[in-house]
């Protein structure tokens, strides 16, 4: 599997993100039902982004609710390819294949928080003196 298809996908998957930002009940859902996966996988493959995707989910989950304010327009939209990237099964290697099936979005995943982490930083500073009271009834 190479970087570059990987990219290649998660690229046609922004212009989906695109979409799903002005559906925010899709958008909802698209977020729970990562969740779900995320927490259903018990693949070791997925040890060293589970932390990384987890807040990839509530970064898109705050920004969904409003709570948190991004400056790049851009940030959203990968970051939801992303995860809608994780979320597909059979992409360049299916997640069933025993051994193998999530390399592909480990890579991806840490392709996104690479290029994000200025951005998630800031949103790391804003979660630490968030007030407690934001919006969680829009939890998905």
């Amino acid at each position: 599997m190479s970087d570059h298809r990987s990219k290649k996908r998660l690229k046609r998957l922004t212009r989906t993100a695109e979409t799903l930002l002005h559906q925010p009940s899709r958008l909802r859902e698209k977020l729970t039902e990562a969740s779900k996966k995320l927490g259903q996988t018990n693949s070791g493959q997925l040890q060293g982004i589970k932390d990384q995707l987890t807040e990839l989910i509530e970064f898109s989950q705050d920004l969904l609710r409003g709570n948190y304010q991004t400056v790049d327009v851009k940030t959203p939209v990968m970051v939801i390819a992303a995860i809608l990237y994780f979320l597909l099964p059979i992409d360049s290697i299916p997640d069933f294949i025993l051994g193998l099936g999530y390399l592909d979005d480990v890579t991806v995943i840490t392709f996104v928080y690479r290029q994000l982490s200025n951005e998630l930083e800031k949103y790391r500073a804003w979660r630490a003196d968030a007030p407690t009271d934001i919006d969680d009834d829009a939890r998905p």
